[in-house]
């Protein structure tokens, strides 16, 4: 990523851990040997709607990290003129095409392939718009204009309007539905911009069986401050050497969190309660998911930085989460591709996918969550051993 805390001075080895080990988490969960419900573990599948579970926390980790290294790159710029700064945005809006490119790429990539083999057919008039990719890419350059067009107070003022804006357009519009209704997963604001905007063939599923698009336009204003709460930690990092106040205060900031996006989902379905909903990406979601990265980040923190800072055994345990979180985006788009290529090659009269998991893993270990998950985190140890390969030959990929 452009903001890489890989190539910034004096980072801190936590970061590069959490985000390796968060971009495993996405490929472990992104991969399983089948989709069917009843053949995942339910930690590993993302909550039906309302409500989450730890898969749910891995594309938001995500997006907070990128908010924590953003802290680190951008340091030059707190008292810099206007020159310096207009000379950084060619590079953030070059970063920000590159990585809506590549995530329209992605969505295309299938029924590229599939049209390739004469096994089915690509049209434009149904490949869909938004994407993790996409959103990555928007949140950044959101949060980007935030911290470079706003002195310090008004960012977190304008932070402030689009958590809380965001949730108020969700608990008043549509106003022809009651509360609850507008919540609900036909109902929504969210989907309606996006099917207004987008129109149903361009989302998820074309909107029907999957109604709200899960990367929609108007929650990835929320996505923004999910970004800008990692560059809010990152700031606190970036201060001074790593000591007992600065985690206090880290741990005080996350539970604060945390415990502000709970309460306001509790309160749901009464007036004024947020659900927590990945999809929508509610504002409830965006302080849970917030605090709980921020403490996540704290734990690896006092295990790699602050305690076991300059161990040679730390080092090493760290080096495999390092060399994933280096290439991030690659490994994630590397697995993406091949994901989507075996499961459209024929093998007979099914896909090489399907072929793989039945003879390699349901063989074995019989048909299940344990058959699916061990495909699953196959697919995870081949990319692993791939990006360290990468890293220990210097290979780093940057978007």
């Amino acid at each position: 990523m452009a903001a890489d805390p890989a190539t910034a001075p004096n980072r801190l080895q936590a970061l590069d851990v959490m985000r390796g080990a968060t971009i495993l988490a996405m490929i472990l969960v992104n991969n399983p040997g089948t989709w069917a419900s009843d053949s995942i573990y339910p930690p590993l599948q993302h909550a039906e709607w309302h409500g989450w579970t730890p898969t749910d926390l891995v594309f938001p980790f995500f997006l907070f990290m990128v908010g924590v290294a953003m802290a680190y790159a951008f340091r030059k710029y707190e008292q810099a003129d206007r020159a310096a700064i207009a000379a950084a945005w060619p590079r953030i809006l070059r970063r920000t095409l590159t990585l809506v490119g590549l995530g329209l790429f992605l969505n295309a990539y299938g029924g590229l392939l599939a049209d390739a083999l004469g096994t089915g057919e690509f049209s434009l008039a149904t490949l869909r718009l938004p994407g993790v990719l996409q959103r990555i890419g928007l949140a950044y350059c959101g949060a980007s204009m935030v911290v470079l067009l706003l002195p310090r107070a008004a960012r977190w003022v304008a932070a402030a309007v689009m958590l809380f804006g965001y949730a108020a357009l969700l608990m008043f519009l549509p106003a022809d539905l009651s509360y609850e209704e507008r919540f609900a997963a036909d109902g929504n604001l969210t989907r309606a911009v996006d099917i207004a905007v987008l129109t149903k063939p361009h989302m998820y599923t074309q909107a029907t069986s999957e109604p709200t698009e899960p990367e929609g336009l108007l929650s990835t204003l929320p996505s923004i401050v999910t970004v800008l709460i990692g560059y809010l930690v990152g700031g606190l990092l970036r201060r001074g050497p790593l000591g007992a106040g600065t985690l206090l205060t880290l741990v005080i900031l996350g539970v604060a969190l945390t415990s502000l996006g709970l309460a306001w989902d509790v309160r749901f379905p009464s007036p004024g309660g947020v659900p927590i909903n990945k999809k929508l990406w509610t504002s409830s979601f965006v302080l849970l998911t917030g605090g709980l990265g921020t403490l996540t980040l704290t734990a690896i923190l006092i295990v790699f930085d602050w305690l076991g800072g300059g161990s040679k055994l730390m080092q090493r345990i760290a080096m495999p989460f390092t060399a994933v979180g280096v290439n991030a985006i690659t490994a994630f788009v590397l697995a993406s591709l091949t994901g989507a290529t075996i499961a459209r090659v024929p093998v007979g009269d099914t896909s090489l996918k399907n072929w793989i998991y039945q003879n390699v893993f349901v063989a074995p270990l019989g048909p299940g969550p344990a058959s699916s998950l061990a495909m699953a985190v196959a697919t995870v140890a081949i990319f692993w051993a791939l990006m360290i390969v990468f890293y220990r030959r210097g290979w780093v990929i940057r978007v």
